[in-house]
């Protein structure tokens, strides 16, 4: 009997594991759902999702072909008090994972809360984020300006309350990957590194830079891809295109248009940037584009804009990347990682002066754009999925040993 049981313990180690995957919501075409998405399709390895709020009709399609259990509903609003009952039931869930090999928690914030009731099988986490209000100095700072009296002690009582919290659920990981350096930087600061002993990696996500085809267009207008919510700071590119245009009678033929979908949340959001825009017609909402529309626009941009105030990572820059196109990014986060001043389009300050002056320098030179673009094309077929998923397949195998 026990040579029968570990023989059967050895076969199931040697063939696919069971691999159960955590997020609190699935229910936008993110960059997170994408990395999960891109996971569980090209893994050597079985997945189930495991989430308390999924949209079919508002994610990636592609999500309806997996398999995905829907546990107790959290809401999705990020105000404080919707904050502190998603956390409340992320971290009281009973949920049965004894079928499962490994549990996968991808992080951006409440879902490390996952671990409060000690699941019965190791733990990884993908940690695109630690929680931002409470790691990410530059976010936490906005935030309080939202606040005041009551509301703003609350807030504060919060954050040194989870960031302790959450400090003792990163201790149960075997294992962490981050998606880059200002993501570590956001947990060391925070000291969620402290109890890993080194067990942890950079490791980006990708992107399907192979079936980006390349048009040689150039058309004249100034993308702003990705989500439309505030952390992306578009009105610092509408700012700055207003500014661009007044610069030289020779960048009227220009336009921006601002391309990516909005989630109800973000509607109020988007009401500003259009009453921002308002009697112009050189500037244009895309919202919610199918991803044929969208890689249109990528394909025949003159050059993508890329003004977050402090992101995580970034996909919208090396999918703009991929179509060939040169990237005008704010030089922190994420895309200070991604891009190369100078080579595949410009680093500068998140102002719109800054960002005007750089898309000016552009339009006077498309050689410039162009070269620009082709190296940014050469630069991102470092961050492929196969690769990503193939090192985070061979981190699992070796946690299940």
């Amino acid at each position: 009997m026990v040579h029968s049981s570990a023989t059967t313990k050895s076969d199931r180690r040697c063939g696919p594991l069971n691999i159960a995957d955590f997020y609190p919501w699935v229910y936008l075409t993110s960059g997170i759902e994408r990395t999960i998405l891109e996971i569980c399709r090209r893994s050597r390895h079985r997945h189930t999702i495991f989430t308390n709020h999924f949209e079919s009709g508002s994610t990636y399609p592609e999500f309806r072909e997996l398999e995905v259990i829907k546990l107790s509903h959290v809401p999705v609003d990020r105000g404080l008090s919707s904050v502190l009952r998603a956390a409340a039931v992320i971290g009281l869930q009973k949920v049965d994972f004894s079928s499962y090999d490994i549990l996968l928690v991808h992080c951006d914030g409440l879902g490390d809360l996952i671990l409060a009731r000690r699941p019965p099988i190791p733990a990884v986490c993908f940690c695109h984020t630690p929680l931002r209000p409470v790691f990410d100095s530059q976010y936490r700072d906005r935030a309080l300006e939202r606040y005041a009296g009551g509301s703003r002690l609350l807030f504060r009582v919060f954050s040194a309350a989870f960031r302790h919290l959450d400090q003792t659920m990163w201790s149960r990981y075997r294992y962490v990957f981050l998606n880059s350096q200002e993501t570590r930087m956001r947990a060391n600061r925070g000291g969620l590194l402290r109890g890993l002993e080194g067990r942890y990696e950079i490791l980006h996500p990708g992107v399907d830079w192979g079936s980006c085809q390349l048009t040689g267009r150039y058309d004249s207008y100034f993308l702003v891809p990705g989500r439309i919510m505030w952390t992306k700071g578009i009105e610092t590119a509408i700012k700055a295109f207003v500014h661009f245009r007044g610069m030289s009678p020779a960048h009227g033929p220009f336009r921006l248009i601002v391309a990516g979908r909005v989630d109800k949340k973000s509607e109020p959001y988007l009401a500003r940037l259009r009453e921002q825009a308002r009697g112009r017609d050189d500037i244009e909402f895309v919202v919610s584009p199918t991803d044929q529309m969208l890689h249109r626009l990528y394909a025949d941009c003159y050059a993508a804009l890329f003004p977050a105030f402090n992101e995580d990572w970034g996909m919208a820059p090396l999918e703009a990347n991929a179509f060939g196109k040169a990237v005008i990014a704010s030089n922190r986060g994420g895309p200070a990682e991604s891009q190369v001043d100078g080579e595949t389009g410009f680093l500068v300050p998140a102002e719109p002066e800054a960002f005007a002056r750089a898309m000016a320098v552009l339009a006077a030179d498309e050689h410039l754009a162009r070269t620009m673009g082709r190296a940014g094309r050469e630069r991102v077929r470092r961050y492929d999925w196969s690769h990503f998923v193939t090192r985070i397949d061979d981190v699992l195998e070796g946690v299940a040993k």
